[in-house]
């Protein structure tokens, strides 16, 4: 690896497959494979030019805008490295296409990703660029999902297979950026600069992806795939009676229906609904509230809250109120509703509720209030809960059952949506990802502009929001998952490195050596020890053969093969990262030692032991803090953090804690994804899987004691059911009643 940072991929020693070699695929496959290489390279090789143009310039942008020399210099060499190896990129590129093709009916491999060997697991660069580019081929997937499935259909017919997922699809999001990867590959550009050239190929074509792969589809229905194909999305029947929840793909949402799960009972929800407007009435009663609608006036029937109501549905979910606009409450849309109603009222009589529409209402306002406190105050969750205040409650009127089932469709679309806004938006560091924000707004729109009394239409919503929620849920599994094997990594490179360091220390202790071979078994050849024990474990033969080495520069013998043991040193200071000529040179002074011939060595012991020093270690990333000093720290706890710290090495990987992050009490949701007991690192992610902090298990305990760090308990409950299950506590305490557990989550 060069010093700078940059690297440069070795060629493949073997020729890849080509359409033109798989002469075993029916010869319409075939060509239809051609036909579709032939409309990539016609699509996309201009785009990949204009990406690289754009590239260029924002690398003179940013040599413009450099806070240093260095920094501009580094600029004009990725200028220079562009234009040195642009003309290769675009057919590396539609190479690396055309074997994804040529490849349709074999077992792909994997096109991104870290090698999981532990060498790799530490490298942070090929990491952050995994990570990268599957963030480009996520959003993608996410804005032209349709298109995708009708594809995934289409190319799985040409192998007759079934549907292929997006990841492993030809020309799929994954297989492009897989593709850029490998063109780019040999491009010596810092990993910086790496980044930026994907910044800039997602804006200037996967942005525009919706329009290449609604043309592939159309081309190869043209040609007779599929050509009725359309994405088919369930609806509810019409007869009145619960449909069967459509399929989710990567599990349940919060709040769905489990298999096995008791069938709807429309008496038993009628006799639940009854208890609450029950509980409800003697509310009012205790608070002085019962004739408050009552008295004369025209009693408004369903369908003209209905009318009014729908009039109300696409109305600001923001009011004037004091001078200023303020989100709507369920007051404010009560006052509208009354308002309105007068248009039915003869003879200018004022318009009332009847006692069930009235409680009807009640409910709602208490069901959105709740919610209201357990959400973020000012985020996303808050902003949609004011929007569906008017179509839930078009929906609650309709159908009291609504209050009553678990299942309802309209109930598990509410949870779903704002328990996704909290968990996954709100809780989220800096900018929220745009694509799930711009998915929940249109989810919101579509009930806003289309609800008129269908509940199908919130089971289309709730199972299109479930596949998109697994869908980014595999996506955090994923990241997830490579942050902890990259920790992993780095733990067992730490204790290799300190079980090195004590062999070493060990050997050195008491002797007199030249200060070059001191630094140089301290440093470099530590790692060279530690990469032996990484690759082949302690009681291998390479390290003993490693170590012994350091044993014959402490205690050189007078019958020593000198030419040997540089050799060796020379092959082993190499697989550390020094370069060719510094490693020589390094291990022909510490053999030869100081009566080296300085005319045949022309940097001094000093300057080679300064190289030593100034290298990179072994594993080595800026990006990564250093191992905090846990048996130091532990000898501060208290006795009670001493517990805490017991009772934190007993807890499972995935456990949620909550931090607080302001001294206003704003917190934030992390997921402890790793920890060791042995080095006392823990590492959190947040919902997407992405890294947010790496620190001591020490640490954590005193957080926890102090109160800024608490866990988050399992909830065992959707969102819904505990809103319900608590107001209706509330209603028994008013009623004089015990506490009991309500059926369906809001019945007695």
């Amino acid at each position: 690896m060069a010093s700078d940072g940059r690297t440069r991929n070795e060629p493949s020693s073997t020729a890849p497959p080509t359409l033109a070699a798989r002469t075993d695929l029916p010869p319409r496959v075939r060509q239809l494979l051609d036909e579709l290489l032939e409309m990539c390279s016609a699509r996309l090789e201009p785009a990949l030019r204009a990406t690289l143009s754009d590239f260029e310039q924002q690398l003179f942008k940013h040599a413009e805008q450099a806070r240093n020399n260095a920094e501009q210099q580094r600029c004009f060499d990725s200028l220079r490295e562009v234009k040195r190896g642009r003309a290769d990129v675009a057919p590396r590129f539609l190479l690396a296409l055309e074997e994804q093709l040529a490849a349709l009916d074999r077992t792909p491999a994997s096109g991104h990703g870290v090698a999981a060997d532990a060498l790799k697991l530490v490298d942070q660069r090929e990491l952050e660029e995994a990570l990268a580019l599957e963030d480009i081929a996520t959003r993608a997937e996410v804005r032209c999902s349709v298109a995708l499935y009708e594809l995934g259909h289409r190319f799985g017919v040409l192998i007759a297979a079934p549907l292929i997922e997006a990841e492993a699809l030809p020309l799929g999001p994954y297989a492009i950026t897989g593709a850029l990867q490998r063109a780019a590959a040999d491009l010596e550009l810092s990993l910086e600069h790496k980044l930026l050239l994907y910044r800039s190929f997602d804006r200037r074509v996967m942005a525009a992806a919706g329009a290449f792969y609604d043309g592939l589809n159309q081309h190869l229905a043209a040609r007779g795939i599929l050509t009725q194909l359309r994405v088919f999305l369930p609806k509810r029947a019409q007869d009145g009676k619960a449909a069967a929840p459509a399929p989710q793909a990567g599990g349940a949402a919060p709040g769905a229906v489990q298999p096995g799960a008791p069938v709807v009972d429309a008496a038993r929800d009628e006799e639940s609904f009854a208890r609450l407007r029950e509980l409800l009435a003697q509310r009012r009663t205790i608070l002085g509230l019962a004739g408050e609608d009552g008295g004369d006036g025209h009693v408004a029937s369903g369908d003209e809250l209905q009318a009014v109501l729908a009039g109300l549905q696409n109305r600001p979910p923001l009011v004037k109120s004091g001078g200023r606009m303020v989100p709507r409450t369920m007051q404010h849309l009560r006052q509208d509703l009354l308002a309105h109603l007068r248009q039915f009222s003869p003879g200018g009589q004022p318009p009332r509720l009847a006692a069930q529409h009235r409680d009807t209402l009640d409910l709602v306002g208490m069901l959105f209030e709740h919610l209201g406190k357990e959400v973020p105050l000012g985020g996303h969750a808050e902003k949609l809960l004011t929007r569906l205040q008017v179509p839930l409650l078009r929906v609650a009127l309709s159908d009291p059952s609504f209050f009553t089932q678990r299942a309802h469709p309209a109930r598990r679309l509410l949870n779903t949506l704002v328990e996704t806004a909290a968990n996954w938006i709100d809780s989220s560091d800096g900018e929220a990802d745009p694509t799930l924000v711009e998915k929940m707004r249109l989810l919101v729109d579509r009930v806003l502009n289309e609800y008129t009394g269908d509940l199908g239409l919130f089971e289309q919503l709730l199972g299109d929001l479930d596949r998109h929620m697994s869908m980014l849920a595999r996506k955090a599994e994923s990241a997830e998952r490579r942050h902890v094997e990259a920790a992993q990594g780095r733990e067992r490179l730490q204790t290799a490195r300190m079980r090195a360091s004590a062999a070493i220390a060990e050997r050195l202790a008491g002797a007199r050596v030249a200060p070059l071979v001191r630094t140089m078994l301290e440093q470099a050849w530590t790692d060279a020890l530690a990469l032996s024990i990484l690759r082949h474990g302690e009681d291998s033969r390479a390290y003993r053969e490693r170590l012994a080495i350091a044993e014959r520069l402490v205690k050189p013998g007078a019958a020593e093969d000198k030419e040997e043991l540089r050799r060796e040193i020379e092959r082993g200071l190499g697989q550390v990262g020094l370069h060719d000529a510094d490693a020589a040179q390094v291990a022909q002074r510490v053999v030869e030692g100081a009566a080296a011939n300085d005319d045949e060595a022309p940097a001094s012991q000093t300057e080679l032991a300064l190289r030593l020093k100034q290298r990179q270690r072994l594993g080595e990333e800026l990006s990564v803090p250093a191992p905090a000093p846990t048996a130091a720290v532990q000898a501060t706890l208290d006795l009670e953090e001493k517990r805490m710290l017991e009772r934190l090495k007993t807890l499972p990987f995935g456990t949620w804690f909550e931090f607080v992050r302001s001294p206003g009490g704003e917190t934030v949701r992390r997921k402890l994804a790793w920890y060791s007991t042995l080095t006392g690192r823990c590492l959190f992610v947040n919902q997407r899987g992405a890294r947010c902090d790496e620190r001591s298990l020490d640490q954590l305990a005193r957080d926890m004691r102090s109160g800024a760090a608490r866990l988050v308990p399992a909830e065992q409950e959707s969102l819904i059911d505990r809103a319900w299950n608590a107001i209706t506590a509330a209603l028994r305490q008013f009623a004089g009643r015990s506490a009991v557990p309500a059926q369906g989550g809001a019945g007695a």
